[in-house]
């Protein structure tokens, strides 16, 4: 490993890089914000855990960043995530989803963890198809 490395790369798993997302799909550039953002926030991610579903945007924080993460099934990230942040209020909890997950079959669970003002991050990655099916539409789909 070339000792002349980019400091933010302390925070991906450089095993596994460069990212494998398809070329314009979006995902390595939230993956690159959100690197900054906590590189910016000087947020530990050893004191931290990334909650993702199902699909292309949960593939961000894992296997990517260098910190805990659970997959979950599909629409279910924002429920895991109030899981883990009542059993370890002490940790930084991130959910990063596609709008399927969160908008879609998620979305009663995003409006009732706004409600109870859980202390978590949401993430939409809102590309407005299911596109792990094929093109299938999804609530963030424009009419037409």
């Amino acid at each position: 490993m070339s000792e002349h490395r980019h400091p933010l790369m302390k925070y991906l798993r450089s095993e596994i890089m460069p990212h494998r997302f398809c070329p314009g799909c979006g995902c390595g550039t939230v993956l690159n914000a959100f690197v900054h953002a906590v590189d910016e926030m000087g947020l530990d991610p050893v004191r931290m855990v990334c909650v993702s579903g199902i699909g292309c945007s949960s593939w961000i924080p894992s296997p990517y960043f260098r910190a805990d993460t659970l997959h979950t099934t599909h629409g279910r990230p924002i429920a895991f995530a109030t899981g883990v942040k009542i059993m370890r209020p002490d940790l930084t909890v991130v959910v990063i989803a596609g709008d399927g997950d969160v908008a879609g079959i998620g979305g009663n669970h995003l409006i009732h963890a706004a409600r109870r003002n859980v202390d978590l991050s949401v993430f939409m990655v809102n590309n407005m198809i299911y596109g792990m099916t094929g093109g299938q539409v999804a609530p963030t789909t424009p009419r037409g």
